[in-house]
């Protein structure tokens, strides 16, 4: 009698344990769908900083040329 009372639990853990597996099956394939995601969105982000670093280096460019002017103009007055 033992056997047969010992069946029913094996056959609900086997069952259990399936849907378990499905579970974490659908939600590994939705992290995965989701640092997918993140992964398009971070390299969009970078491509956008990267078209910020050549407007950057624009500005420091003529920053640097209008303060040399300006530099250039006191010293020539004080003369």
């Amino acid at each position: 009698m033992q056997g047969t009372g010992q069946q029913p639990e094996a056959s609900a853990f086997e069952t259990e344990r399936a849907r378990l597996i499905t579970d974490i099956k659908l939600e590994m394939g939705q992290m995965i769908s989701n640092v997918t995601i993140l992964e398009r969105n971070l390299d969009t982000i970078i491509t956008i900083g990267q078209e910020f670093e050549q407007l950057s280096q624009l500005w420091k460019h003529f920053h640097a040329s209008a303060s040399q002017l300006a530099t250039e103009e006191d010293v020539y007055e004080s003369t």
